[in-house]
């Protein structure tokens, strides 16, 4: 019966996989947000840890070195994978890693991950978790097709949906945002457009771990209150000026992010002392830090600086630093992501701004930090509902401006490679 078949159309199916991958996805992220905030704390508590920084950088090494680079990038392989899904119409010179996505990425990824944040590295968690949701959906489309060529020996591969779907539903249960999660599956692998087509998998697979995360106790992100700008000449003017400034960041984030990593690749031939010697200026640093601060502040996830940003108690020094920190972890071969990196990053540039300029810094810390989101991600209308979702920024209009200029301002530069921008 044609009208019983389980086909990518017919919108119980779209349904049954939203659920199974969002039910999965939100209990992996749970563990997984967990584990990471238990290691952070730790590492915060016995700062002495960050000398397992050079140990934590060659253990990442050997690990990737064994299972294979592709396991580091399997976000860029699920965006080629979504790109280019249909094999007969793929366009192999553009999917570099046509490579399956596969369980063992997730766990990977759960280990390197867990190596950062137990060392102190100043990496993200957002990174990891996409690869562990993309694992995840994995996981139930191998079992969909298990089944379907039971019952009727045919199954409709539709890995794009469960790929997109995976995606969603780990950034959704990483922010508690299914809104911004859903949008950031639809949207991750081809920014100038939104495939409807994966709409409803990915409502459900969102919306699902989102509930499932809250009801397991998953540990998200807490931003401090804040009173957001009013709309007037003089906010609108200022916004609009820090948004082309945070676009040019944003540009200079990422550069400088790639630069480091590939000076080290080029001057150091080893795989083990490319990343060893950028870890033992990290260490340095971190030393230095505790030394003359007390503490390692600048180590870590450091989500503690944004409301530092946003309660107007941060420090002239704090940008930069993290900046440095961020950028050695990332040339030190460290895995987590990048999101929570320039969201930090973003907030305390906004806390600047604002110092500068007279303005708020509570509302300028948070449109910092999701400006250079926005533009490092290339992903404005999901950074404009996570502002929303997450900082709870009630004033829609100047963070949409903000967003949105940041965004068109960074141009091509990005952290998330073979994403099809609009201008390609």
């Amino acid at each position: 019966m044609k009208e019983l078949e389980i086909g990518h159309i017919y919108w119980p199916a779209q349904i049954i996989r939203g659920v199974l991958t969002g039910l999965l996805t939100g209990l992996v992220i749970s563990i997984y947000s967990k584990a990471i905030f238990i290691f952070t704390d730790l590492n915060q508590a016995f700062p002495f840890l960050v000398f397992l920084l050079p140990y934590g950088a060659i253990l990442t090494q050997y690990l990737y070195s064994i299972f294979g680079e592709r396991y580091r990038r399997s976000t860029v392989s699920a965006i080629d994978e979504i790109n280019n899904h249909r094999r007969e119409d793929r366009n192999w010179a553009e999917s570099q890693i046509p490579d399956e996505i596969t369980p063992t990425m997730g766990l990977v990824a759960f280990i390197g991950a867990s190596v950062t944040h137990i060392s102190g590295a100043a990496g993200g968690k957002e990174g990891a978790g996409v690869q562990l949701g993309l694992s995840c959906s994995s996981v139930i489309e191998k079992t969909e097709r298990y089944f379907a060529k039971k019952i009727n020996n045919a199954y409709d591969d539709r890995s794009d949906y469960y790929l997109m779907s995976g995606a969603a539903a780990a950034f959704g249960a990483l922010f508690n945002a299914p809104i911004a999660g859903v949008l950031f599956g639809t949207q991750l692998a081809s920014p100038k457009a939104t495939r409807l087509d994966a709409y409803l998998t990915c409502i459900c697979s969102s919306f699902t771990a989102v509930i499932t995360g809250q009801i397991t106790g998953s540990h998200v992100m807490h931003i401090d209150p804040f009173t957001p700008l009013e709309i007037n000449l003089s906010n609108f003017v200022l916004v609009i000026v820090f948004a082309v400034l945070t676009g040019l960041l944003s540009r200079a984030f990422c550069f400088t992010l790639h630069a480091l990593k590939h000076f080290f690749d080029r001057k150091i031939n080893d795989s083990m002392l490319r990343v060893f010697f950028p870890s033992l200026i990290l260490l340095a640093l971190s030393l230095s830090c505790l030394v003359f601060t007390g503490g390692i502040v600048y180590n870590g996830l450091g989500t503690d600086l944004i409301n530092t940003a946003v309660n107007n108690e941060a420090q002239i020094g704090d940008f930069i630093f993290k900046f440095i920190f961020i950028a050695l972890t990332y040339a030190s071969g460290f895995i987590g992501g990048e999101v929570v990196p320039l969201m930090v990053s973003g907030s305390l540039a906004g806390w600047l701004f604002a110092s500068i300029t007279g303005a708020d810094c509570g509302a300028f810390a948070a449109l910092g930090a999701i400006g250079l989101l926005s533009g490092g991600t290339n992903l404005p209308l999901v950074c404009f509902i996570l502002g929303f979702e997450l900082f709870h920024y009630s004033e829609l209009t100047l963070l949409f401006i903000m967003c949105s200029i940041s965004f068109i301002v960074s141009g091509r530069s990005g952290i998330y490679n073979h994403q099809k921008l609009p201008y390609r």
